[in-house]
């Protein structure tokens, strides 16, 4: 069955791109790809251009998650089959996802899960680790700038979908459905503060250091203002 080219333009908002080969790509091989990604960025050295790429890397994961919440799918592959597309918007040097439709896989309402994990690990967790093995940065910071995307998707969905928010969360939070990693890393950056709070208010203790960036401003969440 062909990939519906709704969900095709929808994701396309969210620099998510389907069948489509990208134009002007990133390397494949880790070590020159951030080496592309500080000349596209203008980083100054590697572990900013790694950050600044979770930062855009961020709206694929929470797009999955947006998948499976309203279309019961989701993109089941691992990190090595994206590939990442330099692209202009509104002037600004960013990054798209390509993703092939022959990865996406329909998922049932007990499989959603097991897609949460493989999201995680299989392709986040395993991308920040192939390039934690050529940088030096500390992977919370990598993980906040994921997951402060997800936090906005569970905040507008609490409003619509508060059951199903409750129960995702639920989840996420709980330490076990991270494993093999130690501890949940939403549970560490939300703590006990609420979705609503979350998206209000300052909330991350790392530094997405966009502020190391030319033409970019120090955000006005940031722990490290200075």
């Amino acid at each position: 069955m062909a990939f519906p080219n709704h969900l095709k333009i929808a994701l396309a908002s969210q620099a998510v791109a389907v069948d489509r080969s990208p134009a002007f790509p990133l390397s494949s091989d880790t070590e020159l790809r951030i080496e592309e990604m500080k000349d596209w960025s203008h980083a100054q050295n590697g572990g900013v251009a790694v950050s600044y790429f979770f930062r855009q890397y961020a709206l694929f994961v929470s797009s999955q998650f947006e998948l499976i919440t309203h279309h019961n799918g989701y993109f089941n592959c691992t990190g090595e089959d994206l590939a990442f597309n330099r692209v202009k918007n509104y002037g600004f040097n960013v990054l798209e996802t390509h993703v092939s439709s022959s990865h996406y896989m329909e998922v049932g309402a007990n499989e959603r899960f097991d897609a949460f994990h493989h999201i995680l690990h299989e392709q986040t967790d395993a991308l920040i680790e192939s390039f934690r093995r050529h940088v030096k940065i500390s992977p919370l910071i990598l993980w906040d700038n994921v997951l402060g995307s997800l936090i906005w998707f569970y905040a507008n969905l609490e409003q619509r979908n508060p059951r199903r928010a409750a129960e995702d969360l639920e989840w996420l939070l709980d330490a076990r459905n991270w494993a093999p990693l130690k501890k949940s890393q939403l549970a560490r950056l939300l703590g006990d503060t609420s979705l609503g709070q979350a998206v209000s208010r300052p909330l991350r203790k790392t530094c997405c250091l966009y502020k190391e960036l030319p033409h970019f401003d120090t955000c006005t969440f940031c722990p490290q203002p200075n």
